[in-house]
């Protein structure tokens, strides 16, 4: 039973959040492959170079000034190697197993049903085989924590 929900819960598409206060979007940009809503792939080489957009909309009902975000993905198997966006301050995060990533925060003020501006982040995946996730988890104003992930594998076959 264990192995079942573990399967289901990483076979469900990933990109998009649960609702509340904003809806989380992750975009492949460049060295990722895979369908919509599907694992993405990519080779592990220390020279390729992988990104993601992570886009946010405030559907909280009123605006919201401020965001804070952590993206929680196994640095020792895909390195954070740059991120940008207007308005984001980012670094990166080490507190151990689950807790390795960037954090990011946005001091925009944002209308309801508009977005921040959105964040790419550039990766490197190491030639270990890997399947995991990337996770983004979203905060502000006091809201509940909303979250979305993608899962990926990083291939290393011939």
């Amino acid at each position: 039973m264990t192995a079942a929900l573990a399967l289901s819960l990483l076979a469900a598409p990933a990109a998009s959040a649960e609702s509340d206060f904003a809806t989380i979007t992750l975009t492949k940009v460049s060295g990722w492959t895979g369908p919509e809503g599907g694992f993405w792939y990519t080779r592990g080489h220390p020279v390729d170079r992988q990104k993601f957009d992570v886009d946010i909309k405030n559907v909280a009902g009123h605006g919201e000034q401020g965001l804070d975000l952590f993206i929680s993905l196994p640095t020792d198997r895909l390195d954070v190697t740059g991120y940008a966006g207007d308005g984001w301050d980012c670094w990166d995060v080490n507190e151990g197993v689950g807790a390795e990533g960037i954090r990011c925060t946005q001091d925009a003020a944002i209308a309801d049903q508009q977005a921040w501006p959105e964040l790419t982040v550039e990766t490197r995946g190491f030639s270990i085989y890997t399947e995991d996730t990337i996770d983004v988890y979203a905060e502000a104003g006091g809201h509940a924590e909303v979250h979305a992930g993608q899962a990926f594998l990083i291939d290393t076959s011939t």
